[in-house]
C-alpha cells in the first residue's frame, strides 16, 4: 500500500469536513424541522404620513415636516386647538410669532367631539410624527382650552409623558369644574368627561396632576375661574401658574376685549409661552410682561 502524500491528506481533510457539514444539516432538518429562518426586517412605520394627515390646514408657517430644530430651540412646538374649533382659527398669531422666534412650529386637528382619550391617541400619533420628521428627542406643547387637556391625557393613559418636555396651556379647564361647564359644553362626548368628579378627570388630577420630567405653565383669565381653575398643583421647580390679569389689570376692564376665545390671539399671553420656551422648566416666577405691547 503506497504512502499518503501531503496532496492526499489535504482533500481527505476536506472531504471529511465537509461531510461533517452536510451531516450538521441533516440533523437540524430532522430535530428542528429545518434550518433557522432568517429574521425578516420589521418595517418602518412612516409615522410622517399618517401625521400629515391631521396636520391643520391654512395655516402657512405651520407644518413644515422638512423643519430641523436649532440648537437654541431643540423642542418642535405642537399646538393643540380647543372645542368648537381647529387650529386655523385657534393659531393664526401665534404660529407667525413662534416661526419668528426660531421653533419648528406644528399645528394639528382633531375630532375635537370624540372622547378625550380617543383625541389623545390622536395626539400621540401626530406628536411620533412630528419627531420622526424633525429627529427631536421630545416636543413642546402648547394647549388653548380642551387642548390643555387632550396632551394631559395623553401623557397619562397613552404613555406620551417621555416625549413631552414642557406642557403650556391657556384658559384649560383643568380642575375644580362647576355644572356650568357642563351645561354650556353641550351633549358631546367630551363634555360628559369634562363634568365634576368624572373618571376621566379623576384619572388626571389624582394622586397627582403632574408627569416626572414634564415642566407645566399654566395660563388662564379672571373670567375663566368661575367654571374650573385653569391652574395645575404641583412643585414650583415644576409648575409656573399664572393668571393674566395679575400682571395687566387693565386687560379686564374692557368687557371681551380679551376673552377665552381671544386668548391665544393676545399678545401679552404669546409673551407667556415664549418665555416658556425660551429656557427648561416652567415660565420663570418672576416674569413680568410687557403689558401694552400690540404687535409681536
Amino acid at each position: 500500500m503506497g504512502q499518503l502524500r501531503l496532496g492526499h491528506i489535504v482533500v481527505i481533510v476536506v472531504c471529511l469536513v465537509a461531510g461533517l457539514a452536510v451531516l450538521s444539516v441533516a440533523a437540524g432538518t430532522l430535530v428542528g424541522g429545518g434550518p433557522a429562518p432568517v429574521p425578516t426586517p420589521t418595517p418602518t412605520v412612516d409615522m410622517v404620513a399618517q401625521a400629515r394627515r391631521v396636520a391643520a390646514e391654512g395655516l402657512p408657517k405651520a407644518n413644515d415636516f422638512g423643519c430641523r430644530p436649532r440648537e437654541s430651540t431643540p423642542y418642535p412646538v405642537v399646538l393643540v386647538h380647543g372645542a368648537r374649533s381647529n387650529g386655523a382659527a385657534t393659531w393664526p398669531v401665534a404660529v407667525p410669532y413662534l416661526d419668528k422666534q426660531g421653533y419648528c412650529v406644528f399645528a394639528l386637528d382633531y375630532g375635537w367631539s370624540n372622547s378625550i382619550k380617543e383625541s389623545a391617541r390622536t395626539l400621540g400619533t401626530f406628536v411620533d410624527g412630528v419627531l420622526q420628521a424633525t429627529g427631536a428627542e421630545k416636543v413642546a406643547i402648547v394647549g388653548h382650552s380642551l387642548g390643555g387637556i387632550v396632551p394631559r391625557a395623553y401623557m397619562r393613559l397613552e404613555g406620551g409623558a417621555g416625549k413631552v418636555a414642557e406642557l403650556i396651556t391657556l384658559g384649560a379647564p383643568h380642575h375644580d369644574l362647576t355644572g356650568e361647564l357642563a351645561e354650556s359644553c353641550g351633549g358631546e362626548t367630551v363634555c360628559g368627561e369634562l363634568r365634576p368628579g368624572s373618571p376621566l378627570m379623576r384619572e388626571l388630577n389624582e394622586p397627582s396632576m403632574v408627569e416626572p420630567g414634564v415642566s407645566y405653565t399654566a395660563l388662564g383669565l379672571r373670567a375663566e375661574q368661575e367654571i374650573a381653575s385653569t391652574f395645575v398643583e404641583g412643585p414650583r421647580k415644576q409648575v409656573t401658574n399664572r393668571m393674566l390679569q395679575d400682571d395687566c389689570p387693565f386687560k379686564g376692564l374692557v368687557e371681551g376685549a380679551v376673552g377665552h376665545n381671544l386668548e391665544t390671539l393676545d399678545p401679552v399671553m404669546l409673551s407667556y409661552v415664549n418665555k416658556a420656551l425660551e429656557a427648561p422648566g416652567p415660565m420663570p416666577g418672576d416674569y413680568r410682561p410687557d403689558c401694552f405691547a400690540l404687535i409681536i
